[in-house]
């Protein structure tokens, strides 16, 4: 792996772990119980924080989360990272597994679920 690489591979871990402090620090007060799991994924030097629900959020819970990306964004852009950095609410019913949504990023939260 060249400097140049490595470089960016460094950068981009810093990048990641400044935007998920963020997230959960903004979730704080905010995260709603129909919560199932939330994913990162990066592509194209665009970031996408993706929340899974159990069912659809009302329209204040929407908001909610909408304040927290905001937030996120205020927190990261455009010192840490001023990329694209996009929010997407996802609704998979509790009747289906969500473990292989994860982006490329991983999980850094998955609830768990009792049968």
């Amino acid at each position: 792996m060249s400097q140049q690489d490595l470089k960016k591979k460094n950068k981009l871990i810093i990048i990641e772990t400044e935007l998920k402090q963020s997230t959960f620090y903004r979730l704080i007060g905010s995260a709603s119980q129909k919560m199932r799991g939330i994913s990162f994924n990066y592509q194209d030097s665009v970031f996408t924080i993706e929340f899974f629900f159990d069912q659809e959020l009302t329209e204040e819970e929407e908001e909610e989360m909408e304040y927290a990306h905001t937030e996120v964004l205020a927190d990261i852009w455009p010192d840490i990272y001023d990329g694209d950095i996009r929010l997407k609410l996802t609704v998979v019913p509790v009747t289906k597994d969500i473990f292989e949504k994860k982006g490329n990023r991983g999980w850094i939260f998955l609830r768990k679920e009792y049968e």
